[in-house]
């Protein structure tokens, strides 16, 4: 009887690439790795060892390809998470870099014992975060005082924010079940109200009195421009290395832009004349290259909405139901709400919130963002000064 042959396994690839890889021959160490891969053997470590033959070669563009694919098997590799740091700073896009060095930096925090060469490496991405954060803060303060922020002028609370946003103060622990946690800035000292009071927003019933007109607008505007919603990316939901099951980028949950970032579209100027006057008359976070943004989002039956935090603390988000069938929802911190068509409310974003439909027909509702009530005008201005620096 003859022998059995093994099959063959990743660790016959992957060895002799290694090998290959401490021997100074990378293009040898490449083509191993690449064999694990082709054969549908490789995991994390053959995708990693070809991320290096191609760094040793200087082919960053398939460095950062192999990377992507370690951090997508492995989210948390922080030789991965590292790599692809560098990478990034390496062609100057210093904000995605510094987001994935401070994840590294979370991780490591965690661990008990560090390898010597991630202690080197660890070593070197904190210096790399505070020449970072340095440029940026003087930069930022230049940036402000020519927008005419003065620190003796501005409110104790916005000055606060300021100092957290540049490392200069920790917020205090929020005994908040669901606390405020935006992305972008947070500013202290506002009030805790997941819904606010609508009856102390004076605008509304006039929004609330044109949703006939508003849904006639959009009907006629679709029937024009069949393919108007594409899939909504919503800022802040990003994490290095992440691969969430979730609506992001899905055509779940789509949204049609009538302004977005603060550019209109010209086309709804005409088409939804009722929708633009309103917005006219309201407080709308006007801050350049940021906001406001005006948008119809469609929820598909069956779909959800994630949890998930917005940008600021300082705004409130207002939903205008117009297609409504039963079973649709929203939950902000612990409060949860029925969507009703034609009933807006506005709600504080930073909180924890998600949505649901949990119907068979199409949920759309008009959204778009105002101040909240509670700021001073110095206070919208610095912090118009402040994000419109931050976006530059």
């Amino acid at each position: 009887m003859g022998q059995t042959v093994a099959s063959p396994t990743e660790d016959d690839h992957f060895r002799p690439g290694i090998a290959a890889l401490q021997a100074s021959r990378a293009d040898e160490a490449q083509d191993h790795f690449q064999a694990a891969i082709d054969a549908g053997l490789a995991t994390t470590k053959s995708w990693l060892g070809l991320t290096l033959a191609s760094l040793v070669l200087g082919d960053n563009r398939a460095a950062e390809a192999s990377v992507d694919e370690v951090l997508v098997r492995e989210p948390h590799s922080l030789r991965g998470l590292i790599i692809k740091g560098d990478l990034l700073l390496g062609r100057d896009e210093q904000r995605h870099a510094v987001s994935h060095y401070n994840l590294v930096m979370r991780l490591a925090a965690t661990l008990a014992d560090i390898p010597p060469q991630l202690q080197q490496d660890l070593v070197r991405i904190q210096g790399r975060l505070e020449q970072i954060s340095e440029t940026f803060q003087a930069q930022l303060l230049d940036r402000l005082q020519a927008g005419g922020y003065r620190r003796d002028l501005s409110s104790a609370r916005f000055n606060l924010g300021l100092d957290m946003l540049m490392g200069k103060a920790e917020r205090e622990d929020d005994a908040q079940p669901f606390p405020q946690k935006p992305h972008a800035f947070y500013l202290p000292d506002m009030p805790y109200q997941p819904f606010y009071p609508i009856e102390e927003l004076p605008w509304v019933k006039e929004v609330e009195a044109a949703t006939d007109a508003i849904e006639a607008e959009l009907t006629a505007f679709l029937a024009s421009r069949t393919q108007a919603f594409a899939p909504y990316i919503h800022g802040g939901l990003e994490l290095p290395g992440q691969t969430p099951e979730t609506l992001k980028d899905h055509d779940n949950w789509t949204a049609a832009f009538l302004v977005r970032d603060g550019v209109e579209d010209p086309e709804w100027s005409t088409s939804g004349p009722t929708v633009s006057a309103l917005m006219d008359t309201l407080p709308l976070t006007a801050i350049k290259g940021f906001s406001p943004s005006v948008l119809f989002s469609k929820l598909k039956p069956g779909a959800r909405i994630d949890p998930h935090t917005g940008l600021l603390n300082c705004r409130l988000i207002c939903h205008l139901p117009l297609v409504v069938p039963a079973g649709c929802g929203l939950r902000v911190g612990d409060e949860r709400r029925d969507v009703v068509r034609g009933e807006l409310w506005a709600f504080d974003d930073s909180i924890n919130h998600e949505a649901w439909n949990n119907s068979a027909d199409d949920r759309i509702v008009l959204i778009f963002d105002v101040w909240h009530p509670d700021l001073t005008e110095q206070e919208r201005r610095d912090i118009t000064s402040l994000l419109e620096a931050v976006s530059a």
